[in-house]
């Protein structure tokens, strides 16, 4: 009885192990499942795949099909008896010496020819070229050389120019001041003065007011606003100068 009772107690394990197995394997396989694409259950079928198109030509009438193997074999006809009237000229030439070696000799002579002429073409293009070229460096040259020939007119005339110049300065720098005359030109100066203060017209005219003197004597008079207006000769200032001067016409 124990005997039996432990094997009893074994399959029943061994029951329950493969049932806890077999769930485990559906869970498994439930869990592992590839969702299906959105917009088609996956319960349909697989939509039919187009691989090709088979172009159906429609039928055409038995009198067209006739003229059309007719035109095909009369095409086939001509082809043929050209071929045979090529072949036969070409032995026809090759009898009187005009056969394949004769022709390609003759475009020999006639390639020969045609180089010939095209170096004749080029030697006459190229003494053209030559010619031009001459032509075209002489003047350049002429260009050039006017340019240069200019440039130093100019340049020998600032160089004249400078020199006289240089001369213009030597010859006044006589009278220029230096240690030696520096007390002869200050007598001079205070001789001969040089008053700046002085009115000009369109014509040139200087007038002074007042009259330079050789000596400056006590304060000089104050520059007033009509002291320098001239008009036909009548001079315009203040009505103290003008008093004034009209006394010392009377005393003289």
């Amino acid at each position: 009885m124990l005997v039996n009772c432990s094997r009893l107690s074994t399959a029943g394990g061994r029951c329950l192990l493969a049932s806890s197995q077999m769930d485990d394997v559906i869970q498994k396989r439930h869990m592992g499942r590839r969702q299906p694409k959105q917009g088609k259950p996956p319960i349909l079928p697989p939509a039919k795949k187009v691989l090709y198109h088979v172009v159906h030509a429609p039928w055409q009438k038995p009198e067209d099909v006739e003229e059309l193997l007719w035109r095909r074999h009369a095409y086939n006809n001509a082809v043929i008896s050209l071929r045979e009237v090529f072949r036969a000229e070409i032995a026809q030439n090759a009898s009187h010496g005009q056969g394949i070696e004769s022709m390609k000799e003759a475009e020999a002579l006639e390639f020969d020819e045609l180089i010939a002429q095209n170096q004749a073409r080029n030697d006459e293009k190229r003494a053209a070229r030559a010619e031009r070229e001459s032509d075209d460096t002489k003047e350049t040259k002429s260009v050039i050389l006017e340019e240069i020939r200019v440039e130093l007119e100019k340049r020998n005339a600032e160089k004249k120019r400078a020199e006289q110049e240089v001369r213009d300065v030597i010859a006044r720098s006589a009278g220029f001041v230096n240690r030696e005359n520096l007390e002869t030109k200050i007598l001079e100066a205070l001789e001969k003065p040089t008053i700046y203060d002085f009115a000009i017209d369109r014509a040139g005219n200087k007038y002074f007011v007042p009259e330079p003197v050789k000596y400056q004597e006590g304060t000089p008079t104050r520059q007033k606003g009509r002291l320098y207006d001239q008009t036909l000769g009548t001079q315009h200032g203040t009505m103290e100068e003008a008093a004034s001067k009209k006394q010392n016409q009377q005393s003289l």
